[in-house]
């Protein structure tokens, strides 16, 4: 006879440490519920302490309207809040926190303290933890709002702490976490302490309200000139709002960051809002290429689902493609009217430091009788294919670096881009200066050990500005990029430059960071992935480093640029894969022309 299987109730504590799997899943999610509640609080000034990494304390406060002291013990229990008490309720909800999870999924997880006065009472009132379901309520000082205190987070979780990343990189998770917050609530000043020291201190905005972007904010926050060139949105239609601020076309780039959605007021990322974005920057920027943006979406409650994400950071529309195409409409009216210029009527418009900005069409045509690279003539031999580096690095049959083709019979230039070489054995070659110096500064770095790097020492540092997060970063990269001759110091809001290899004096190094940050979906990743990624660094180290193209060039350089060309393991083609050469023959040039003679 078999037995009946014994059922067994779990304890309230080991449900809540269940449910803290989806709701904690780091110490950044404990500071997005404490942001929610001091946020629905009313608070004007929340201050953030972080230690380890959020692994040790986090510690939110803030003088938002405190808790009842009654009202202590209830708000850690389970689906206790005071947002909702029906399923209508939940469609209406404007506001951050609403699911009565946060605080019992954290003390099942973590020790936690609170204070708090509330803004009827004369006195504070402190609840105290001895266990999971054992606290006392005592009185204790304060002045206004709530503390709460978060030690030792998954201390009691051993199986989940070790799935916690470095202390840095949990930092940088919280930053992340954070900056919506900071930028949606400009009426609020922020200040963040990171083991003991200062490190973002934002004033509030007189008169600012909450959900409305303020550049001065941005400004202060993100500390990078784009800001000022943003273009503002506006859309107001079908029951739908959109605004906020948008990149101007000329401040594109290749990774994504500083792109942030909001939708009631709740950050969130929704994948076909960026791409309706970027559908509205259509024909002004490159295929590919990121912008940043903050874009505020408000919305009737009932048209959205806040509730399909266990920690908020989705939504659902009921109607997406509503959303969608408004958001399109407002990114494509607000950079219309900056460029000035109709869609199907392109025209000049000057940009920053006297340089010309011109939207480009990027789609690619073709012309009846083949493909682009038909239509320029390429030769069959060299561009069989898109395969082309694989097979001519590969088979080294198409250029072939003979002594008989060094006779240089003449050596120029053209449009500052290409150099022409003829030689006496009746070859033809037209090198990509930039492509060409691109493989000689790569192999140059690939092959250093730093001693063999020449340096020059800068006599006023050059400084640029980053955000927190980048600095984490930057901070763990310092030796790798000492080993390459770019050395800088770390300060409290970018690095000081004092020395860069000899062919990088000029360079742009924030654009050139910004590239390095881009070559990992997840810059925190970057320190960790060198090995991995190195060849990818040191191949826009050496773009940033070499001769660009449009660059007029003496027949010496030229000579120099051959020479060093030459003798590269792979002369073929620049880091990135791009063709460094294209040789023809004097007979190819002739049957072109159809002479046989």
């Amino acid at each position: 006879m078999n037995k009946g299987i014994k059922l067994n109730t779990l304890p309230q504590e080991l449900v809540n440490q269940i449910a803290a799997g989806e709701v904690i899943e780091r110490p950044a999610s404990v500071v997005k519920e404490l942001m929610d509640n001091s946020i629905d609080a009313q608070a004007t000034k929340i201050e953030i302490k972080i230690v380890n990494g959020g692994i040790d304390l986090i510690e939110v406060s803030d003088n938002g309207n405190g808790i009842p002291q009654e009202n202590l013990p209830s708000i850690f229990k389970t689906h206790t809040t005071s947002k909702i008490s029906s399923f209508e309720d939940l469609n209406n909800l404007l506001t951050m926190g609403f699911r009565g999870e946060a605080l019992s999924t954290i003390l099942s997880v973590a020790n936690v303290n609170l204070i708090s006065k509330y803004v009827d009472s004369d006195i504070a009132n402190e609840i105290v933890f001895k266990d999971f379901d054992n606290h006392t309520v005592k009185k204790a000082a304060r002045e206004s709002g709530t503390v709460v205190s978060v030690r030792n987070i998954f201390e009691n979780i051993p199986a989940r702490r070790k799935f916690l990343k470095s202390a840095q990189t949990e930092y940088k998770k919280i930053l992340d976490t954070l900056y919506p917050y900071f930028l949606i609530y400009p009426n609020i000043s922020f200040v963040v302490w990171k083991d003991s020291k200062k490190v973002i201190d934002l004033r509030n905005i007189p008169n600012a309200k909450a959900d409305i972007v303020e550049k001065e904010r941005i400004e202060s926050l993100m500390k990078e000139d784009f800001v000022k060139r943003m273009v503002k949105l506006f859309y107001d239609g079908g029951g739908i709002k959109v605004k906020g601020l948008v990149g101007h076309p000329s401040d594109h780039q290749k990774r994504i960051s500083n792109q942030y959605i909001f939708v009631n007021r709740r950050p969130v990322w929704d994948n076909g809002i960026a791409r309706a974005i970027l559908s509205g920057y259509e024909r002004y920027i490159p295929f590919g290429e990121k912008v940043p943006f903050i874009v505020l979406i408000d919305i009737n409650p009932d048209l959205i689902d806040v509730n399909v994400h266990p920690r908020k950071e989705e939504i659902r529309f009921l109607n997406p493609f509503r959303a969608y195409s408004a958001v399109e409409e407002a990114v494509k009216k607000a950079i219309t009217g900056v460029t000035s210029f109709k869609m199907d009527t392109p025209m000049i418009n000057i940009q920053r430091d006297g340089k010309i900005y011109t939207p480009r069409d990027i789609s690619f045509k073709s012309n009846q009788s083949g493909s682009v690279r038909d239509s320029l003539l390429f030769s069959k031999e060299v561009f069989s294919d898109t395969g082309y580096v694989k097979s001519i690095a590969s088979e080294k049959s198409e250029i072939e670096f003979k002594d008989e083709e060094q006779g240089i019979r003449n050596i120029f230039q053209i449009f500052n881009k290409y150099i022409v070489i003829e030689f006496d054995s009746d070859i033809l070659w037209i090198v990509d200066q930039h492509a060409a110096a691109e493989r000689i500064t790569f192999e140059k770095l690939k092959k250093s050990n730093g001693d063999s790097i020449e340096k020059q020492n800068l006599l006023v540092p050059y400084t640029v500005q980053f955000s927190e997060s980048e600095l984490i970063v930057l901070r763990e990269m310092k030796e790798f990029f000492s080993e390459f001759g770019i050395e800088y110091t770390v300060t409290d809001t970018g690095i000081e430059i004092s020395s860069t290899p000899v062919e990088f004096v000029n360079t742009d190094f924030k654009k050139f960071f910004d590239e390095i940050f881009a070559l990992s979906e997840d810059i925190s990743n970057l320190s960790k992935e060198i090995n991995k990624l190195k060849e990818d660094i040191l191949a826009t180290m050496a773009c940033h480093g070499s001769v660009r193209s449009g660059q007029y060039l003496h027949r010496e350089e030229m000579m120099d640029i051959y020479k060093k060309l030459i003798v590269c393991e792979n002369p073929y083609s620049c880091p990135h894969g791009r063709p460094a050469v294209w040789k023809l023959k004097l007979s190819d040039i002739d049957m072109n022309f159809e002479r046989t003679y």
